[in-house]
């Protein structure tokens, strides 16, 4: 049996250079690479047809192969949907991000009142979100004896660095978070995370909104070809800002495919994000009708 970071790279020519960022991903771009915090990463952007994955009895894209070998998948139905097809089979629900907005801590995958984050990894106070993915995984992977398949390592990024000229603050004035800089002005996406408090080593997670950018999705820009479209609003787990006089946001991918910043407090989708361990195995080539299947 074939070790599916080997099937991923042996299908697929990556691509040399930078792709443009500022530019939505509409056709088969294919394999690119970039650094995350554990060395190279090797991601699918645009209207890719070869990155199905079927495990747990679900189907899954794979959003990129990490620094570390293993393989991050993201959810995307009960069956394989094609690129552009509209359905809230592709998302396990909908929820809210956290039950209250009026403080920027809110924006916390689990946040301290009062804090721009944490004080430690892992700690602080669960998000409504992290309770609604940690409860799927139980029912839905680790109840099913699949928990050995998944691991914690490399993490799920929720980055609360502010953006270049912003000052943190609580409540009462607006100010944007690095992800904002990174994606709305710069089209500059990255995969690394630079606290280790806003890595949360978990075996359930978002998609970021950099990876959402890597894939081809643009701020303000319609896609609806790409393999990240699902018709739908869904969360990612990216802070986006605060604006007074009180309002936290987290990006969103929204129903035309594009980022958009949004209220933690409105119920949109959730679509589970894993990293499947680097030593799996698998049959199938990774299409629609013949996809990759871990074993």
């Amino acid at each position: 049996q074939t070790l599916l970071k080997d099937a991923i790279l042996a299908d697929n020519t990556v691509n040399e250079g930078t792709p443009d960022f500022s530019q939505p991903a509409t056709t088969d771009e294919g394999v690119w690479t970039a650094e995350d915090n554990l060395g190279t990463s090797y991601y699918f952007r645009g209207a890719v047809t070869n990155n199905y994955v079927s495990f747990a009895g679900f189907y899954w894209r794979i959003i990129r192969i990490n620094g570390d070998g293993s393989i991050r998948i993201i959810y995307d139905g009960t069956n394989a949907h094609a690129n552009g097809e509209s359905s809230t089979d592709r998302q396990t629900g909908t929820s809210a991000y956290n039950s209250s907005s009026n403080a920027s801590y809110y924006v916390g995958y689990t946040y301290q009142t009062g804090a721009q984050r944490p004080s430690s990894q892992n700690s602080g106070t669960a998000s409504v979100i992290k309770g609604v993915l940690d409860s799927w995984y139980s029912t839905n992977i680790a109840g099913k004896g699949l928990d050995d398949k998944v691991v914690s390592s490399p993490g799920f990024c929720n980055d609360r660095n502010t953006a270049s000229g912003s000052n943190w603050v609580s409540s009462g004035t607006t100010f944007y978070y690095a992800a904002y800089g990174r994606l709305v002005s710069a089209k500059t996406p990255t995969l690394e995370c630079s606290n280790t408090n806003d890595i949360y080593t978990t075996k359930v997670g978002l998609i970021t909104a950099d990876e959402v950018s890597m894939a081809g999705g643009v701020y303000g820009t319609s896609n609806s070809s790409y393999y990240l479209y699902t018709g739908q609003y869904y969360w990612t787990m990216s802070p986006s800002g605060f604006t007074s006089p009180g309002t936290a946001r987290v990006f969103c991918v929204i129903s035309t495919g594009n980022l958009s910043s949004h209220h933690v407090a409105y119920a949109r989708g959730v679509r589970p994000v894993l990293n499947l361990s680097a030593d799996v195995t698998l049959t199938g080539s990774g299409t629609q009708t013949d996809p990759y299947v871990v074993s």
